[in-house]
């Protein structure tokens, strides 16, 4: 402490301290004290403190200060033996102090045990939940259980499930089947979570087992594996159509019987205007009875007995479907011909008339073969609640003009110069034949020829007369028509083969009733359909199967009026919903 600076005093004081007449005398104990620079930390810090505080305090300052000497003498770096034992005690103590271990006591402990205990079955229980959830069975697989039947959905004790429960599909939470078409498309998005198709094969990977129900002891002459078209009546007809020539494809395909359900159709039975599918496409086993309706699965659709409905087809038609019966070797509209040709073949031959409905055609046709002596063309006008996707005229809809340009210009291609062309008009909206057949009797011109009109609210027939609609199709309204709506369906049906040329009767293909060209627009299913009748090359015009894939529109007979080919593909087969 020799080389420290020597604390400042009062310099004032030259008089005696000791001597009691000094004016200081009872101040000597605090002149004596060391002087203590004005600071801020020393104003706020010392400010209130007695004489014996600061006194105190400035011994402890006097200790600091000479450890602080002993410190800095000390070198940089000692020696730990011996001292290894005590380090450690202080690491531990360090980390104890900083997880909080040295406050926990056997009473802490014995408080909170319930509590951690309560969490952690909570946590268990939750996670038994979850795979309960997802994979029902399992639980009871693993501990031994016998896992719950679905024996009261039929009368035969006898039934087989999938080996693996988590691949069980189980229908305990409903009581009504077939299940609602709703309900089905619920149970797809418990299959494919996302909304589509997973990327795998089409029809999954040889000896892979699926997800399935619950399958039981059949009774006799039940059809051992089915694709079922379920009518939903949430689409138009010619949708419904559409779909089903490509579900009954892939039936045939797939060597499986082919059936049509129409538990929640809202045109009456299927029929009432088709012929039984069983009959038309007998598959393997003809005559077979179907399968019990709580074994419909819609996904996955390598079930024993697959369902599709209109909302469902979705999860099985989408890129898939194109990825799998696409030409993958092909360009734009020529990928889609197997397409074409699946759909042609089972419009032809699956989808066939009722007896009733071949008559209502057959009496059209010949009503139709009266008024014209050579071929003619069938024109399509769509309203109601289908507004053009790419031409918008008034209202939404494609103009009346493209329509009559498109026939005149069939005309100039296709038909002798001076000859009449017959057009049959077919449209949902009354007030659109009569605006079509105004606007083309007045753009017409001497040279071009006379075009006549001819439809189902022309004929002289009141029985067809009664078939024609009576206002502006909108599907969301169809149910709440007062019409006999067997009857508008019906009217439906004969307009399709009057304007395309489907199901001609056995010795009536000659060509004489059969349409050169459609004219429609690419929104309308009917329109989609009109094209396989006319043939591939015909329709789209003699394509280079190796080239571009576009529809040479000078020579194809397939006319769309709304997208006029400049959207790829030109066509498509079906609508998705």
């Amino acid at each position: 402490m020799s080389g420290r600076p020597r604390p400042l005093t009062n310099l004032d004081d030259t008089r005696d301290p000791s001597s009691s007449s000094s004016p200081l005398a009872s101040a000597s104990a605090y002149e004596r004290q060391s002087l203590t620079p004005r600071t801020p930390r020393s104003r706020a810090g010392f400010g209130g403190y007695e004489e014996a505080e600061l006194g105190e305090r400035n011994r402890q300052h006097d200790d600091d200060d000479e450890e602080e000497v002993r410190s800095s003498a000390a070198p940089l770096l000692r020696p730990s033996v011996g001292n290894n034992d005590n380090n450690d005690g202080l690491w531990r103590k360090d980390v104890q102090s900083f997880l909080g271990l040295d406050k926990v006591s056997p009473d802490m402990i014995a408080e909170r045990l319930p509590v951690v205990a309560g969490c952690l079955i909570a946590g268990l229980l939750l996670f038994f939940a979850l795979v309960a959830f997802r994979s029902p069975g399992t639980l009871e697989y693993y501990i031994g259980a016998t896992v719950p039947s679905e024996a009261n959905f039929t009368t035969s004790p006898t039934s087989v499930s999938p080996e693996d429960p988590s691949l069980l599909i189980s229908y305990a939470n409903y009581t009504s089947f077939p299940l609602l078409p709703t309900e089905y498309v619920s149970e797809c998005y418990k299959v494919y979570p996302e909304g589509r198709m997973k990327p795998t094969k089409y029809w999954g990977e040889d000896g892979v087992p699926t997800k399935d129900v619950t399958h039981h002891e059949p009774p006799e002459g039940t059809c051992s594996s089915t694709i079922t078209y379920m009518l939903d009546g949430r689409i138009g007809l010619a949708s419904d159509l559409a779909l089903i020539a490509q579900i009954a494809a892939l039936a045939r395909e797939r060597n499986r019987t082919f059936l049509v359900d129409d538990t929640y159709w809202n045109r009456g039975k299927w029929t009432d205007h088709f012929q039984d599918v069983r009959l038309t496409q007998p598959g393997p086993e003809p005559g077979c009875l179907p399968p019990p309706s709580e074994e419909l699965v819609a996904c996955p659709r390598q079930v024993k007995h697959w369902v599709v409905n209109s909302h469902t087809a979705k999860f099985h038609l989408s890129h898939g479907f194109e990825d799998q019966y696409e030409d993958a070797y092909a360009r734009n509209l020529n990928r889609l011909k197997p397409i074409f040709l699946r759909a042609s073949e089972s419009l032809t031959q699956t989808i066939r008339p009722s007896e009733k409905n071949a008559e209502l055609i057959a009496e059209t046709r010949n009503e139709l073969g009266t008024k014209i002596s050579s071929n003619y063309i069938g024109v399509h006008i769509r309203r109601g609640d289908h507004k053009a996707k790419f031409t918008k005229g008034p209202e939404g809809y494609v103009p009346f003009e493209n329509f009559v340009n498109e026939v005149k210009g069939v005309k100039e291609r296709f038909f002798a110069e001076g000859d009449t062309m017959m057009v049959y008009l077919a449209s949902d909206d009354p007030s659109a034949i009569e605006s079509f057949e105004s606007l083309i009797s007045e753009s017409l011109s001497p040279s071009l020829g006379s075009i006549q009109t001819f439809s189902l609210y022309a004929s002289t027939s009141p029985v067809l007369r009664a078939l024609a609609s009576p206002k502006a199709y909108v599907q969301a309204e169809f149910d709440a028509l007062h019409e006999d709506k067997v009857m508008l369906t019906r009217g439906v049906i004969v307009d399709m083969a009057l304007v395309s040329g489907l199901w001609m009767e056995d010795g009536d293909d000659d060509g004489k009733m059969k349409p050169d060209a459609v004219v429609c627009t690419i929104g309308s299913s009917i329109c989609l359909l009109s094209a396989l009748p006319l043939s591939w090359s015909p329709a789209f015009g003699d394509m280079d199967p190796k080239g571009l894939g576009y529809p040479v529109r000078d020579k194809q007979r397939w006319l769309d009026v709304d997208q006029k080919g400049v959207i790829v593909p030109a066509w498509k087969g079906f609508q998705m919903f």
